[in-house]
């Protein structure tokens, strides 16, 4: 079963490319706009780095090129002035509509019938809910 997971997520990166490529995004850039939801507060940068499974480093290096694109920016956090939170910009939130339209369109999840991809994102729920217990 993993190495069918591992083909789909394979797969998708490369169905993806071309839509990568004209957006000028590299698959971890990608992954950090996917996890910058405009619907949920700013992460802070630790959180980001959490959010993307990587060290606090790797998640700078991406949101600076994030930001030389002109798709993130880093604000001070309200509640301490010694973070900073990372917030799409308005560009930054169309790229990541893009991403996502295309990452839903090209998916080979997407030729699945409504009620199998119910069943799949069920069971998907279900593992990683008995993962995260302790």
């Amino acid at each position: 079963m993993l190495i069918a997971f591992r083909a789909v997520i394979g797969t998708s990166q490369t169905q993806l490319r071309e839509t990568l490529d004209r957006l000028g995004l590299t698959v971890p850039l990608a992954d950090a706009l996917w996890v910058l939801d405009p619907a949920l507060p700013a992460p802070s940068m630790k959180t980001l780095a959490g959010l993307l499974h990587c060290d606090p480093s790797s998640a700078t290096f991406l949101v600076t090129r994030l930001e030389l694109q002109g798709l993130t920016e880093r604000v001070p956090d309200l509640a301490d002035r010694r973070s900073k939170t990372v917030e799409l910009t308005d560009k930054g939130a169309l790229v990541r509509g893009e991403l996502i339209e295309a990452m839903v369109e090209q998916s080979p999840l997407a030729a699945l019938s409504v009620e199998d991809q119910d069943t799949a994102l069920r069971l998907l729920r279900k593992a990683l809910a008995r993962a995260e217990r302790p």
